[in-house]
């Protein structure tokens, strides 16, 4: 494998990738367990373009050879967030308790199927969590998706429950892990 190249935006410097982020996740969120077709990408470019300008926001890329392997991208969870809503089993109240700046949210990480299984994952996630000010990082992960649940737990993500969001028929493990 050439060089590998990891780079950090925030949302200013993200908005610009749009399209490349866009394009890698139509690819790897295609295949098994996931199957998302042209309406789930249209989705996630429209929920991209929300979650951009969110406190917080950084974007890690993975590059080789100019072309884009891999992201990750996350924000700061709001004081009045819906994300622990309808988790089962009810976390205690302590858990589930925001303020702003408390949680980092997690919300994709993806990497292209010829360069996955060569650390790029686990590098996308340490720069993304690295030298934050949150005291813990939060992310939900289908439960069929086994190698990157493995991956999670060992990186030291913890299940903290199940959530079907919106009532669907995708249910996700809710996982949470302190930063350092």
């Amino acid at each position: 494998m050439s060089d590998l190249i990891v780079r950090t935006y925030d949302g200013c410097g993200a908005a610009a990738l749009t399209e490349k982020v866009v394009g890698l996740y139509a690819a790897v969120f295609a295949e098994p367990p996931y199957a998302e077709g042209p309406e789930d990408v249209e989705d996630f470019r429209d929920l991209l373009a929300i979650e951009i300008p969110q406190p917080g926001f950084r974007l890690v890329t993975a590059e080789v050879d100019g072309e884009l392997v891999g992201f990750a991208y996350a924000y700061s969870l709001r004081e009045a967030t819906r994300w622990w809503e309808d988790i089962t089993p009810s976390p205690a109240p302590e858990v589930t308790a925001e303020r702003d700046g408390r949680t980092f949210a997690v919300k994709e990480l993806a990497v292209a199927a010829p360069y996955r299984r060569k650390g790029i994952g686990r590098r996308l996630h340490g720069v993304l969590l690295a030298r934050r000010s949150e005291e813990r990082a939060t992310l939900t992960v289908r439960p069929d998706a086994a190698p990157a649940l493995a991956a999670y737990e060992s990186w030291n993500w913890s299940q903290l429950g199940v959530i079907r969001p919106g009532g669907g028929e995708i249910t996700y493990v809710v996982m949470v892990r302190s930063l350092p």
